[in-house]
């Protein structure tokens, strides 16, 4: 069942879809849907408009977490972006992103992002996997712990609750970064990047038998 939240703060919102789809569904009472960029902030501003949620959601310009107020938002959406770029918006307002929940897809660098939030104290509680239109997209759930143990190399590439899972669109995933590895493995040039790259395919191998 999808979980229920006072106010959702959606950064990087582009149009504002996910903030209007949330409130409609019932998902939050209350919405902020946030973007740097003053042209799709604009076109967000007139979807809302449209669906009658102007009394619902409120629209700011303004990087990352900078838009929200202490305390505000009790889930933090982030998605449609790298790793690393979500990184900085979460470690650059960090005390912000303690006092919510996080719902983070990176298009990229999930194991990267996974590392770096266990290093500030956030908690990986729950991996979720999807398939839309062919594409593969990972969506992790994180809140602050302040005291969280380390996984292994393993679980930080795979995804520790994905794997436990085993959902089968994950297996899909998994051959194809296994092709991945397998194709440039053969051009790495530094001893410890090659080594890594076949424990990665060692684990993928592992999984899929």
């Amino acid at each position: 069942m999808p979980f229920i939240t006072g106010v959702l703060a959606d950064i990087g919102t582009d149009h504002g879809y996910l903030a209007i789809e949330a409130v409609k569904a019932g998902l939050c009472t209350r919405a902020v849907a946030c973007d740097i960029r003053p042209g799709p902030l604009d076109v967000a501003r007139a979807n809302i408009a449209a669906a009658g949620l102007e009394h619902a959601i409120d629209a700011r310009l303004g990087d990352g977490l900078a838009p929200l107020l202490p305390g505000e938002a009790d889930t933090i959406v982030v998605a449609g972006m790298g790793g690393m770029m979500m990184k900085k918006i979460i470690f650059s307002e960090i005390v912000k992103a303690m006092e919510a929940r996080l719902v983070l897809q990176p298009q990229h660098d999930a194991e990267m992002l996974r590392r770096s939030l266990h290093s500030k104290g956030f908690e990986i509680f729950e991996e979720k996997f999807v398939m839309d239109d062919g594409r593969f997209y990972v969506i992790l759930v994180a809140s602050f712990k302040g005291d969280v143990a380390a996984w292994n190399d393993r679980e930080y590439f795979l995804g520790k609750h994905l794997e436990a899972a085993g959902i089968p669109g994950w297996r899909c995933y998994l051959r194809q970064e296994r092709n991945k590895i397998a194709a440039y493995i053969g051009s790495i040039k530094v001893e410890n990047e090659k080594n890594l790259a076949e424990r990665r395919l060692g684990w993928i191998s592992e999984v899929l038998g």
